[in-house]
């Protein structure tokens, strides 16, 4: 059967009537029910409000509070995620104040307003559930912030081979730091098991060669290895942060061990 476009575009325009309504919530604002929903299932609360010529669009900072159950916000919108999430600000049209986000849009304009405003807060609270390779790029970014603002970035050398060592391009440092009293410090970022296995070996060779270093390792998430993985690791690490939340952790190991 052949489609009939004029039809089709009836049945569409009834269809999304009946899932997009206007409320009036018992405090007297009104809000937009719409099939936008987090992944658990609870819809977008999407606040509408008068404005000069036309109307706001708001989540009342609700994107970020969910975001904030399981994630620093501090780290969410600094460093690479944070780059992506004024990219899709300007890209949806879409403002921040604080941890509220919103678009202003004339009335007559308010049916696009509300797919660009729910496609941006989708893809805003889709920067939480990037594929592993992506985390772990955003994690050695986020640890490299860090220290970079803890220490002189004279003092660090990142991705460091030793040159006086047998087959050291095989053992690399993620970032080796000046240590006080002309040691040296080795900085691993572990965020899987496959790197806490990684950096067992890498620092096992090292003791074997008899180096004198100190060691830190951040995890991204230190509860997340595996209890065993974890046992090999401490017994030829150092110094150990359980995660980049730790931040204030982190700094203070690192001036305790760091040339000043």
């Amino acid at each position: 059967m052949a489609i009939n476009p004029d039809d089709l575009q009836r049945r569409l325009c009834d269809q999304l009537c009946t899932t997009v309504r206007v409320e009036r919530r018992p405090d007297g604002q009104l809000m937009l029910d719409v099939d936008f929903e987090f992944p658990d299932g609870d819809r977008y609360p999407i606040y509408l409000s008068e404005v000069p010529g036309g109307v706001r669009l708001s989540d009342r900072g609700d994107t970020l509070m969910r975001i904030s159950y399981e994630h620093d916000i501090d780290a969410f919108l600094s460093g690479s995620r944070g780059l992506l999430l004024e990219r899709i600000l300007a890209e949806e049209r879409v403002d921040k104040d604080g941890g509220v986000f919103y678009l202003d849009t004339l009335t007559d304009g308010l049916s696009v307003a509300l797919f660009r405003y729910g496609r941006g807060l989708t893809r805003i609270y889709d920067l939480t559930l990037h594929l592993r390779s992506r985390v772990a790029s955003t994690f050695y970014e986020d640890l490299a912030d860090m220290i970079f603002q803890t220490a002189d970035e004279n003092r660090i050398q990142r991705d460091h081979v030793l040159p006086d060592i047998p087959n050291s391009e095989a053992y690399p440092i993620d970032f080796r730091l000046e240590g006080r009293n002309g040691g040296q410090v080795f900085l691993y970022g572990v965020p899987s098991r496959d790197k806490a296995r990684l950096t067992t070996i890498i620092l096992a060779y090292f003791h074997r060669n008899h180096l004198d270093f100190d060691s830190i390792l951040v995890f991204r998430d230190q509860a997340q290895i595996p209890r065993m993985d974890l046992a090999r690791l401490s017994d030829v690490g150092g110094d150990m942060v359980s995660s980049l939340a730790s931040g204030e952790d982190l700094r203070r190991k690192l001036e305790r061990r760091i040339a000043a």
